[in-house]
């Protein structure tokens, strides 16, 4: 029975106390506002009539804003626990008093004015702080699937109160209801400090004493709203509904005035209607709210009430009778406290706890009575002054409810927006130092980099200065030019090798005999073109050297400058150097001076391009050693040449060096793609090669190499698969303008649901309990064998879990799936892992989500593996 319950309200193992006890709470203040509101609509109305109901509203209002200045300085000083339950107790008082006041019939008209003031703060500040505390005590995934259920309680509250209103009125009479209430909400007390002790105190929510927040440059609820542009759309959204619902309220009273005139039989009649439309709602609360924002999201659930309420102002357009204003509150009233109720709670979810305790107060408090009042104003002027008929006044809630979609639209952006900035706060990552150019010229501040920075700095400085050539930045390349750092040295070199005065020879001739073979080139091809002795001879010189390690980077410096150089190719006789310095690789002193003659070959023969040479390169291509093949590869890319493609592609099944074949091959550019499209559709391609195929097609930014990866999207071979996601994502993050198949992709997604489903079924037959057979074996080569089993479908339940991530971006922005992940792989972090789920649930379409949300929130722990597997008849 117990399951049933759970599984036909959503509520998870462990909530359901939680879940009761804010069900009664709310039960509770209801049926107490269920009482006492058609007791002061019915005394109001028959002492004071519906003419009075205009400036009523008004002084509402302001009332209101007295009690929410008063309320606000009271949030700053206690505990939300606290503030709760001193309301609790000042409500009881209030009552107490107003029952007395009825007695005294020289006051009865100024006491039933004021009663009907504060029964309607009452409804506003008891309900805002039931909800704030909701917002504590659970998460927004928990929220999202019980608020449905806990608010439910609040609509039977309401139907309790209506009948008990309609039963007791005629016996007891209208006035004695009020102790009811008092019994009522001294209910709530205890429950108040049950739920706060043992879900919120001690947790990471818990709102600390208010004197510690009011030095937050925040705590004013203005400044609050201003700071939040989901808060002021909050607000807005609040005002105009109770502004619309007020307008619907006096036209229902009106004409229930006009039509009943004995003050027992109206109350019955508020309380009887009240009572059946509470009925409706706890039907739609009960079997329809969760549905509705569980499959379209919390933004959706908000366009219900208006479109209601819009329906039933066109009925009472056409047919201004009793029974059109019974249509047009059903209309308001059923789905105002069900579907429209749970959405705008949820809407406060990503708000931090320590601002929405004040601002939620206020706006459900203030904003609410501000709407009243300026409801009042309005009815005043067209209902009173300008004598209105109800016809007319539907025109008004017409216009009302165009602005209330609008700021509908505008709120479901903000909330999903809210979600995102929430989680992407979680992967906030320190930013990498760069040169500081604050109050200098950007010059000035480019040299002090260079000259007083880390090389984290000077690095970034060198790159930004290779295009300035000024003669400031000369003294500082000297100091950097014997840098310990190589890079820095290189970088230093690339940059004078464009000034023209020659102002570094000295420094550069120490440079050739450098440690690293890189810095000798530059150094060489520096002296090249800069010294004032005849290059071709300094050339020679270098080429004569003794040591061999010179003399390789003279001679890929002299390929390098004769590349597109005919005439030093002719004065150098290049290839015949290349062919002498290949035939002395046998002759080599040791295996280190070979190994270097054939790398700098490699990259000599790239570098002049010379055709004649190519048959050495293709044999260096095939070199065993990782050193020699790495300088072919970037040789042969170097060349251009397709012939070397088919050498190129085969090295990409070579862990050592397939990097450099992946950048090689996608040097050569789109002509490429049908040809590594063969290879990776050829199953008898080395597997290492077909994993690698995918990143060098992602690497070409085209949409060829988009329609080549979705054709394999269903790889069989799981590795192979995952290479062709992470492609496909590299193109959709590098290239944001490329075009997915969503059909393909969708189907893909569905698919690795369901492979998600088989793994973790696969998971949990694990666990079952051991036949005797199973038992009868070794138990330590049971449990290793059964050890070894679950870790390697973990792994496999985390890599289908990042292919569907990966599927997701292709369809929706990178950042915001990336985020969402991060969020969800937060173990440790419910309320980030919630608001990160929650961020999702309301991003993907509802077709997408289906599998891949209940996935999710066994993920995180939400929901238990069996559920699932149940939900979608996966066996075990």
């Amino acid at each position: 029975m117990g399951q049933l319950f759970r599984k036909t309200f959503g509520i998870h193992q462990g909530e359901e106390l939680r879940a009761l006890l804010m069900l009664a709470y709310i039960f509770l203040v209801i049926s107490s506002l269920l009482i006492i509101k058609p007791v002061s609509n019915a005394l109001f109305l028959s002492q004071f009539g519906v003419a009075q109901l205009p400036a009523a509203f008004i002084l509402v209002a302001i009332f209101a804003a007295l009690v929410t200045i008063l309320y606000s300085r009271l949030a700053r000083k206690l505990p939300l626990n606290t503030l709760v339950i001193r309301s609790l107790y000042t409500f009881i008082i209030c009552l107490a008093v107003f029952r007395l006041l009825f007695y005294i019939r020289s006051l009865e008209s100024l006491a039933l004015y004021l009663f009907y003031i504060w029964v309607a703060i009452f409804a506003l500040i008891a309900t805002s702080q039931f909800w704030v505390l909701a917002n504590l005590v659970f998460n927004a995934r928990e929220a999202k699937r019980l608020f449905g259920f806990i608010g439910s309680g609040g609509i039977a509250g309401g139907i309790f109160g209506g009948y008990l209103t309609n039963f007791l009125a005629p016996l007891i009479g209208t006035e004695n209801l009020l102790f009811v209430c008092i019994f009522l909400l001294y209910l709530c007390i205890p429950i108040t400090r049950t739920v706060w002790r043992r879900s919120v105190e001690g947790s990471d929510d818990f709102q600390p004493p208010a004197q510690e927040l009011s030095a937050h440059p925040l705590i004013y609820p203005f400044k609050l709203l201003r700071k939040s542009q989901l808060l002021t759309l909050l607000a807005g959204l609040v005002g105009i509904s109770v502004l619309a619902a007020k307008v619907v309220d006096y036209e229902f009273s009106a004409v229930a005035a006009a039509s009943i005139a004995d003050q027992d039989e109206l109350a019955a009649f508020f309380g009887f209607w009240l009572s059946n439309l509470n009925i409706v709602s706890l039907l739609i609360q009960l079997f329809i709210t969760r549905r509705v924002v569980g499959v379209f999201g919390v933004g959706a659930s908000l366009f219900f009430l208006p479109v209601g309420i819009l329906l039933g102002a066109f009925a009472i357009l056409a047919f201004p009778a009793l029974w059109a204003a019974v249509l047009l509150k059903v209309s308001d009233g059923s789905l105002k406290q069900s579907i429209n109720r749970s959405g705008m709670e949820l809407l406060a979810l990503p708000v931090p706890a320590e601002v929405k305790n004040q601002a939620k107060t206020f706006i459900d408090v203030f904003i609410d009575s501000f709407a009243t009042g300026v409801g009042g104003i309005l009815l005043s002027i067209f209902a009173v002054g300008l004598s209105f008929s109800v016809r007319q006044v539907g025109l008004i809630i017409i216009a009302l409810v165009a602005a209330w979609l609008f700021l509908a639209v505008q709120i479901r952006r903000e909330y999903i927006r809210s979600f995102r900035r929430k989680i992407e706060r979680e992967k906030e990552l320190p930013a990498q130092p760069e040169p500081r150019l604050a109050g200098e010229s950007e010059l000035g501040g480019l040299i002090r980099a260079l000259e007083k920075g880390e090389e984290t700095q000077v690095l970034p400085a060198l790159k930004m200065v290779k295009e300035i050539q000024n003669p400031a930045l000369i003294p500082s390349f000297k100091k950097l030019i014997a840098h310990p750092s190589r890079a820095v040295r290189l970088e230093v070199l690339e940059n004078i090798y464009f000034y023209k005065n020659g102002e570094f020879l000295a420094e550069v001739r120490g440079l050739v005999n450098d440690p690293d073979q890189e810095i000798k080139t530059r150094a060489i091809e520096y002296l090249f073109r800069h010294s004032p002795a005849d290059p071709i001879a300094l050339a020679k010189h270098y080429l004569a050297d003794e040591d061999y390690r010179v003399r390789g980077a003279a001679l890929l410096a002299i390929a390098r400058e004769s590349r597109k150089n005919q005439a030093l190719k002719e004065i150098f006789r290049i290839r015949e150097l290349i062919e002498a310095s290949i035939r002395e690789i046998p002759r080599a002193q040791d295996q280190a001076q070979a190994e270097f003659t054939k790398i700098n070959c490699a990259r000599a023969i790239g570098a002049v391009n010379e055709p004649a040479l190519y048959p050495h390169l293709h044999a260096f291509l095939g070199a065993a050693s990782p050193a020699v093949l790495k300088a072919a590869i970037v040789g042969a890319a170097q060349t251009g040449q397709r012939e070397f493609i088919p050498a190129l592609i085969r090295c990409l099944g070579n862990p050592a060096v397939w990097h450099y074949a992946r950048q090689a091959l996608s040097s050569f550019g789109l002509n490429i793609i049908d040809m590594l499209a063969s290879y990776l559709e050829n199953p008898e391609t080395e597997p290492a090669i077909r994993r690698n195929i995918p990143r060098v097609l992602a690497s070409m930014g085209v949409q060829k190499s988009v329609g080549v990866l979705l054709r394999h999207l269903d790889q069989p071979d799981a590795d192979i698969r995952d290479a062709v996601l992470k492609g496909l994502s590299r193109l959709r993050v590098k290239f944001p303008h490329l075009k997915f198949d969503e059909a393909r992709v969708g189907r893909q997604i569905d698919a690795e649901c369901e492979n998600y489903l088989q793994n973790l079924a696969r998971l949990q037959a694990l666990a079952a309990p051991e036949s005797p057979a199973q038992q009868s074996r070794d138990p330590r080569e049971g449990a290793e064998s059964r050890q070894q089993l679950e870790e390697t479908l973990g792994k496999r339940l985390d890599r289908n879990l990042e292919r569907i991530f990966r599927l997701l971006i292709l369809l929706y922005p990178t950042d915001d799936i990336y985020s969402a992940y991060l969020g969800i792989q937060k173990t440790g972090a419910p309320d980030v892992q919630a608001s990160a789920l929650e961020f999702l649930d309301n991003l993907l379409e509802p077709g997408l989500k289906r599998m891949v949300i209940p996935i999710l929130e066994t993920v995180i722990r939400e929901a238990a593996p069996a559920d699932l597997l149940k939900r979608f008849d996966i066996r075990t």
